[in-house]
């Protein structure tokens, strides 16, 4: 859950405070989402006694518990660190008149990053 997170957080925010954030995270966070969701006593699951709101959840594979708790800990930080400085925004937080365009970006390299993803979806997804 917590790489999830590396690309909302990119270029906003120093190394040091992610590391924390994300020992945080893995260390208090996401163990409390998790016994919730995956323990037939967890208050979230669908196989407690008393599941929450009389339906409680079933997450395959995990996917359900990882994604949502790094989607909503990345929409935390995105709010609570702004916009990345540079493009929309000058270094003093004003807004800029029209938005700094990147340079761009090797379209081999993208291509070869999607195949190498691709491929690894194959060996990850058969096996949830």
């Amino acid at each position: 859950a917590a790489t999830i997170v590396a690309g909302t957080v990119a270029e906003r925010c120093k190394m040091s405070a992610y590391l924390c954030y994300s020992l945080f995270l893995t260390g208090f966070v996401y163990p409390v989402v998790v016994r919730s969701v995956w323990s037939s006593n967890g208050f979230l699951s669908a196989f407690s006694e008393d599941p929450f709101q009389g339906v409680g959840t079933v997450d395959f594979a995990g996917s359900g518990v990882v994604h949502m708790t790094g989607g909503l800990t990345a929409l935390i930080a995105a709010i609570v660190l702004g916009p990345r400085k540079g493009r929309f925004y000058d270094e003093d937080g004003n807004p800029l008149e029209t938005p700094v365009s990147f340079p761009a970006h090797s379209v081999a390299l993208q291509i070869l990053g999607t195949f190498i993803l691709w491929f690894g979806w194959y060996g990850f997804n058969p096996g949830s």
